[in-house]
């Protein structure tokens, strides 16, 4: 009882909680496969993960795996009863249970394993568990097809919640941790309705960089993507790739370590990145070079999130440095020069127009746009926010909340065409007096002359807007809220002169 009293307390995210079900659902599949195939000969593993917050948070994961066997309850159901098989995903005899002991405060596993007429459920509530150190479970049936197998686990009062933004981090997480079973079709999982697919990154083919000043390297194109194969410390054996993207991103790069066909390190925003390898700081390596590698013979965490390196891991490092600047394919000499020589040069006269363009219009342009400008606040013809109600701000296109200095912020996004409208950004935004808890909405008229002149071309440009948009919402209301909100709706006032005016003219056009 003391055991289950502490997994409570576990330093789990909820992407390793959740893939705790996820491993056992796999594990059970295994298992059972040669019997579930001879009644579905066209059987894939499926795994549905829902979510709901309201009246005190509910969480489903339900499988169509082999089940529990009605003899294995014992062992399944006790806190570190390890199995019997500890070659697969399911090792210590705790994930399921610390996950949920972890997740809610009650608990429920209903199951049938295929074979067996009778559907098995058993409830925990944590309180009276813990309270009254009670040790004995009581099992509830009921008739179920023979030919059924199944586990659904259902966790209500939580203790832990999965709002908008912890949610796009757990499907970042378990598509990334589970790719391997998602690319060969092992595996259909689903998290909050959402079907998990994971996009393999396109990798570079082009010359060696260092062709331009050796004649005696190839000037031929090649795919910069290597094997990697070798041992270290006790017999421990890495395998897999690198290779270098095709285009450089500053974030979703760095090695993926795998154990067992699942990612242990190097998922959703952690990066696996030492800098033995990529250098410091935000190094052109660490915007190209990613891998997956399968590490076997060493141990992980019994919550399965990093390797036990038992001083190893810098050997690890300086191993796989070596295997991957080795000839003829020098991955990190390639990935840290190959941007910094080859510059697009369709990019670099984009640029060099745009610059261009935007310094012809200022100086045509902003002498008699500074005069609207500097002129007294009150007299601008931009209509104040105070003029703005809830009815004016339209349709609501997305929501998303997420917590800051024990603040919750609130934050609804909206691209709305108002051709009436003078603002490029209408904004409404409201503080709670008490709790200081922020809510904002932010609408882009896509109807202003600025946005029609530069932004609807392109999605990245729609969106480089919207981002400056939210940015300066938010600045606003911290503004707002240090007694500085005369400063700061002065200064949007200005911005949005300019933009309306002077900056929303395109040179060529005007000519």
């Amino acid at each position: 009882m003391s055991i289950l009293g502490v997994l409570g307390h576990l330093n789990y995210e909820p992407w390793f909680a959740l893939a705790e079900y996820v491993d056992n659902a796999i594990q059970s599949a295994s298992k059972s496969f040669a019997q579930i195939v001879r009644v579905e000969p066209k059987y894939r593993l499926r795994v549905d993960i829902d979510y709901q917050r309201e009246n005190g948070g509910r969480i489903v994961i339900a499988d169509n795996a082999g089940g529990i066997a009605h003899q294995d309850f014992p062992r399944a159901f006790k806190a570190a009863e390890v199995p019997s098989d500890r070659t697969g995903l399911s090792e210590f005899g705790m994930g399921m249970k610390s996950a949920s002991i972890w997740f809610a405060q009650n608990w429920r596993v209903v199951t049938t394993s295929i074979g067996d007429p009778t559907e098995y459920s058993i409830e925990f509530n944590m309180e009276s568990v813990l309270r009254d150190q009670v040790e004995d479970l009581i099992v509830t049936t009921r008739p179920s097809p023979p030919d059924a197998h199944y586990t659904r686990i259902e966790l209500w009062d939580l203790n832990q919640f999965l709002p908008g933004r912890t949610m796009g981090k757990v499907r970042d997480h378990l598509r990334e941790i589970y790719r391997g079973f998602l690319r060969d079709d092992r595996l259909i999982l689903t998290v909050a309705g959402q079907n998990m697919e994971y996009e393999e990154p396109q990798i570079l083919r082009a010359v060696d960089v260092r062709s331009e000043a050796n004649q005696d390297l190839s000037k031929e194109p090649k795919e910069w993507r290597k094997e990697v194969d070798f041992a270290f410390g006790d017999d421990v054996k890495v395998a897999g790739w690198c290779a270098i993207r095709a285009e450089g991103r500053t974030s979703g790069n760095g090695l993926s370590l795998f154990r067992r066909g699942r990612v242990i390190v190097g998922s959703g925003e952690s990066p696996y990145r030492p800098t033995r390898i990529y250098g410091g700081g935000n190094s052109y390596r660490s915007q190209r070079l990613f891998g997956e590698l399968e590490i076997t013979g060493l141990p992980v965490s019994h919550t399965k999130d990093g390797f036990q390196w038992h001083g190893h891991e810098e050997e690890f490092e300086e191993n796989l440095r070596a295997v991957l600047d080795s000839e003829p394919l020098p991955l990190l000499k390639q990935a840290e020069h190959y941007r910094a020589r080859q510059a697009s040069k369709q990019e670099q006269k984009r640029i060099r127009e745009a610059t261009e363009n935007t310094a012809d219009v200022v100086e045509r342009e902003l002498p008699t746009a500074l005069a609207e400008v500097i002129k007294d606040p009150a007299d601008s013809p931009v209509p104040s926010d105070a003029d703005t109600s809830e009815d004016d701000v339209g349709d609501v296109e997305r929501e998303f909340s997420f917590d800051h200095q024990g603040r919750t912020w609130t934050l609804r996004m909206t691209a709305s065409s108002r051709p009436g409208e003078a603002r490029w950004l209408v904004r409404h935004v409201e503080a709670e007096p008490r709790t200081g808890d922020v809510t904002a909405h932010v609408v882009l008229n896509t109807a202003h002359p600025f946005l029609k002149q530069f932004a609807l071309g392109s999605t990245d440009a729609i969106e480089a807007v919207l981002r400056i948009a939210v940015a300066m919402v938010v600045s606003e209301s911290v503004l707002n809220s240090s007694g500085e909100g005369e400063i700061a709706g002065t200064f949007m006032r200005q911005v949005e002169t300019l933009l309306s005016g002077a900056l929303a003219k395109r040179l060529r056009s005007d000519a």
